[in-house]
């Protein structure tokens, strides 16, 4: 629920500003899906994380906590 508010109070001014910037004459309006920038950005963050997971589990033996773990990084 938080999250949704805050989605409508960002894309509110977003809205009203390409609405005015399309109005002006000779202008075309902006190609931006603000669907698809999200959840691109959703995605390099995940990946961002799930990389410094792995990085930490490859250095720190003490990482590998689970039995899968321990046989697929052991030596």
């Amino acid at each position: 629920m938080v999250s949704r508010v805050l989605s409508v109070a960002l894309l509110s001014p977003y809205d009203d500003l390409t609405g005015r910037y399309t109005a002006l004459p000779f202008t075309t309006e902006p190609a931006l899906n603000r669907s698809d920038y999200v959840t691109e950005r959703a995605l390099d963050g995940l990946f961002t994380v799930l990389g410094e997971e792995e990085r930490k589990i490859r250095s720190d033996p003490a990482a590998r906590t689970t039995e899968l773990l321990q046989r697929v990084f052991s030596s």
